[in-house]
């Protein structure tokens, strides 16, 4: 951690040097990491800029990656009025930045699920989230459920927070049924034992405990291909740090258990949010996708085979996770199974949670956050 902050305070002086430029009130930095999941909320600003752009706007944006250090950079950033992010960068802690620019965060998770943020640091590590929040011109959210808590893990005043929704939840409300039906077709080409059987996705998340890690000793494919493959095809993706943890005796080997199990690996899959819409039902167990996937109104099932342990020693939730979730919770295959053939997916309390979630589901929330900001 003190590395980090040593790289993000030479990013801030070096930035510094920069500020003699003028600001362009045209112009806008996207500070980018160029992860797909943390991208989608930047690409969908970018999307109602050209929107304006075509009706005689003329905004110039530019996509800054984070932990790149270039001249081109520094300018752009020096010389943007305004800058959008879609994660933490610190290094904005340590630039300073004309009163004339705004720092807006988009945050890359919808609605408020596991514990983070400031009252989970210490030290030097709050003291960078206040000087990082001191430059925060405003935080965008899904929710008025979350201003109060969502301050405070940002260490923000509440008025700088406000419920839009937040941008990459317009992209489902985009997509017709024409390109939905178009893009399962293409999965059907390319995957025949999927065609005509309804798409489950599981997406778990990654455990620090390397036991509980070694997902595919609880989660039994091919019983689950056995119970339910004449209706049911399985697609999985796993977290991107699924191994991060993991010690020699208890290291995922993905390719092995793919060449020796029948399911479509997506782990790989760029474009998480093309699954979430191809897929008909959803199994997953901490992660936040099921806040995302809720306003999808389609079923979701949590498999929380290690549940008291990831309560007690990994990361919290804000909420009671056994009385929230948004759909049945099973903690073996058998359980997990006999939801799947009674359908006993609880769809009233799916909906509940997503209107606690989600404010809006018109797939506006860009244009409603462009009108706050920007100054037509």
């Amino acid at each position: 951690m003190v590395y980090l902050f040593l790289k993000h305070k030479i990013y801030g002086l070096i930035f510094n040097l920069f500020r003699a430029f003028p600001v362009n009130d045209n112009k806008i930095s996207l500070i980018t990491n160029k992860s797909a999941s943390f991208e989608s909320n930047l690409r969908e600003i970018a999307l109602e800029l050209d929107k304006r752009n075509d009706t005689g706007k003329n905004y110039e944006y530019h996509y800054i990656l984070k932990d790149q250090i270039s001249f081109k950079n520094f300018y752009h950033l020096a010389t943007s009025k305004y800058i959008f992010l879609s994660d933490n960068f610190f290094a904005l802690a340590f630039m300073n930045f004309s009163p004339k620019q705004k720092i807006i965060q988009l945050w890359h998770a919808p609605g408020e699920f596991k514990n983070f943020g400031y009252d989970f640091e210490s030290g030097e590590s709050q003291e960078v989230i206040r000087k990082f929040a001191a430059k925060t011109t405003n935080l965008f959210i899904s929710s008025k459920n979350f201003i109060e808590s969502l301050s405070h893990r940002f260490a923000l005043d509440e008025s700088k927070t406000i419920p839009t929704g937040i941008p990459r939840t317009d992209y489902y409300f985009r997509c017709d049924d024409e390109f939905k039906e178009s893009l399962r077709a293409n999965f059907d080409e390319k995957y025949p034992f999927a065609r005509g059987k309804k798409i489950v996705l599981y997406a778990p998340t990654f455990r620090q405990n390397p036991v509980n890690n070694m997902i595919f000793d609880n989660f039994d494919i091919d019983a689950f291909n056995e119970s339910l493959g004449d209706d049911y095809v399985l697609f999985i993706k796993l977290h991107p740090n699924y191994n991060r943890f993991a010690d020699k005796e208890h290291f995922i080997d993905l390719e092995s258990v793919e060449n020796e199990h029948e399911f479509v690996n997506c782990t790989q899959y760029s474009n998480e949010q093309e699954l979430l819409l191809l897929s008909d039902v959803l199994i997953t167990d901490y992660s936040s996708v099921m806040v995302e996937y809720s306003i999808l109104n389609k079923p979701i099932v949590l498999f929380a085979y290690d549940l008291d342990d990831y309560l007690s020693n990994e990361r919290g939730f804000y909420f009671d996770y056994r009385e929230n979730v948004p759909g049945r919770i099973a903690y073996d295959m058998d359980e997990l199974i006999r939801v799947f053939k009674e359908k006993d997916f609880d769809l009233e309390r799916l909906n509940d949670f997503a209107h606690y979630q989600f404010d809006y589901f018109d797939g506006n929330s860009s244009k409603r956050i462009l009108d706050i900001v920007l100054d037509d």
